[in-house]
């Protein structure tokens, strides 16, 4: 019975060990399992249960090993009385060897398949950790992108307003500028054609004056000239 009970659990070991890893259920399915209430209720108390295992395994073992240094001693106490050696008693303790070694391959398997299936489990439980962890970056990251890019793209609305007003007080002094120019052109103008007008105001003032004093010289001659005539 104890050995139809190991035999048992190996096969339900190799069953669990092709399960998780079988290509149908994924990493992020065995997560949301693993995330059950009622599997967490038991991963709780996992380590008390795995120690409970692994000891009544190792008893197996042990009985199995024992069973096959019994057998392995009878049959070689067998064979050093050849008088008692018959057929079906040969056959009788190979038999008993042969299913002494059988329970001793079976314990072994079942106590290697154990720590397998633990390893087995916590490397799927860390895995989908890494998952979830990336997926919480890749997300974390594009909402940080995409509250990048909208900044961006507020910064360059504002900028491109700013620039607007700033083109437009620009085209204003431009303007101005444009405007202090042809008022300056003017009164130069104005000022030239004045300098001009001054100029010839006071040529003609020079001419003036000039005939003013050449007429008064004549006219100072005359006067001095009239009474000499006059004694006479």
């Amino acid at each position: 019975m104890l050995w139809h009970l190991t035999a048992a659990f190996l096969y339900l070991e190799m069953f669990l060990f092709f399960i998780l890893l079988s290509p149908l259920v994924s990493t992020r399915s065995w997560a949301k399992l693993f995330k059950l209430h009622w599997v967490q209720s038991l991963t709780t108390f996992s380590k008390y249960y795995f120690n409970l295992f692994l000891m009544l395994l190792v008893i197996v073992l042990v009985e199995a090993v024992r069973q096959v240094m019994n057998q392995r001693s009878a049959y070689n106490e067998l064979k050093a009385h050849p008088s008692e050696l018959r057929p079906e008693t040969e056959s009788l303790y190979l038999m008993r060897m042969f299913r002494a070694q059988r329970n001793l391959y079976i314990a072994g398997f079942a106590l290697f398949m154990w720590f397998l299936c633990r390893r087995l489990i916590n490397v799927i439980n860390e895995h989908a950790q890494m998952c979830a962890s990336q997926e919480a970056s890749i997300k974390q990251a594009q909402n940080a992108s995409a509250a990048a890019e909208k900044w961006m793209k507020a910064a360059g609305a504002e900028e491109s307003e700013a620039t607007k007003e700033l083109k437009e007080v620009i085209e204003d002094l431009e303007d101005q500028l444009k405007r202090e120019k042809e008022a300056h052109a003017t009164l130069s103008n104005d000022f030239k054609v004045l300098k001009k007008q001054a100029e010839q105001t006071s040529r003609e003032y020079d001419r003036v004056s000039t005939e003013c004093q050449e007429l008064q010289r004549r006219l100072d001659i005359l006067s001095g000239s009239t009474p000499d005539k006059k004694s006479d």
